[in-house]
């Protein structure tokens, strides 16, 4: 114990760590890899790694196994990163409570980058001219588990439909259907039916692989290898080409809604497809103590429901 006399009081000294070797071993931690908490934090690997050891020997005792570069928490060190969510949780919640940046409170939104793109972004400046009192963060990196509640007030998944919890509101309930622009269309031959897509070029997604396989067989067309496939490797740069014209991709709900209605990109057939899975609205635990959060839920779910209106 560390005690000292202050006035002639009796004073007892908190025992407590150096700050920055608590947060570079809480986000070594929760990526169980230095250089992914490196670029989290700005700092360089080893350094994250220097502050790890040092903290490891202000309490005595090995936090991590380090074996081929890989981290893996021991015992002791996964309960005190538990522990130390807690009351780094609640630190951010009390300086949350009596500092706010410019006088605005805070929200901190994690979805997917394309959402964030094509989607929300471009909404965004509506939330803002209804709320000028809060800030809105947009977190795009992959987060899971209790980190969630840890690190975001609201989250924005992909799902599948039977795996969405009562708690969740679903924005939208995913459907494809092929589209072009207006221009490709008219350059290329007529297509009147579903056979005529595979006389062009279709603009297919690695990140979703079986999107055109899943629409032609719900048209009822079982062979399709013999169409020419532009193979991207995500979505939003088969949307990129298929804008260039240089073929029909495959576009799905709600990422294309503004091109639809805006006439950029249409629909050379009917026949839209669910594909089963959603994208939901989690509220974290975070989300539920901010007395403004639901300000932010109630906006997002009216403008998923504009966005569906033709």
């Amino acid at each position: 114990m560390i005690v000292s006399f202050q006035l002639g009081k009796f004073v007892m000294r908190r025992r407590l760590p150096p700050f920055a070797a608590v947060k570079a071993f809480e986000a070594a931690a929760r990526h169980c890899n230095f250089q992914l908490a490196s670029d989290e934090l700005g700092i360089s690997a080893s350094a994250v790694s220097h502050q790890v050891k040092s903290l490891e020997e202000f309490i005595a005792m090995p936090l991590f196994i380090r074996r081929n570069n890989r981290l893996i928490l021991r015992e002791e060190g996964q309960l005190y990163y538990d522990r130390l969510c807690v009351a780094l949780d609640e630190i951010e919640r009390a300086t949350e409570t009596i500092s706010k940046t410019g006088g605005k409170s805070q929200l901190t939104i994690n979805l997917y980058p394309s959402l964030a793109d094509m989607w929300l972004i471009p909404r965004l400046s509506g939330f803002h001219a209804r709320n000028p009192d809060i800030n809105v963060r947009l977190n795009t990196s992959v987060i899971v588990g209790s980190n969630l509640d840890r690190e975001v007030d609201f989250a924005l998944v992909y799902q599948s439909l039977d795996s969405v919890e009562d708690q969740n509101t679903i924005l939208f309930i995913e459907e494809i259907i092929p589209v072009a622009t207006p221009e490709y269309l008219n350059d290329h031959p007529a297509i009147e039916k579903a056979e005529d897509l595979l006389g062009h070029t279709l603009i297919a997604s690695l990140s979703e692989d079986e999107e055109w396989k899943t629409w032609f067989e719900a048209q009822g067309i079982t062979s399709h290898s013999q169409a020419q496939y532009l193979e991207l490797d995500m979505s939003s740069t088969a949307v990129i080409a298929a804008k260039e014209k240089l073929g029909i991709t495959m576009g799905r709900n709600p990422y294309l809604d503004d091109d639809l209605k805006a006439g950029r990109l249409i629909a050379p057939v009917s026949g839209l497809v669910s594909t089963g899975f959603c994208i939901s609205l989690i509220c974290t635990t975070r989300g539920k103590n901010l007395p403004y959060g639901y300000r932010f839920q109630d906006w997002l779910i009216q403008s998923s429901s504009d966005s569906k209106k033709s």
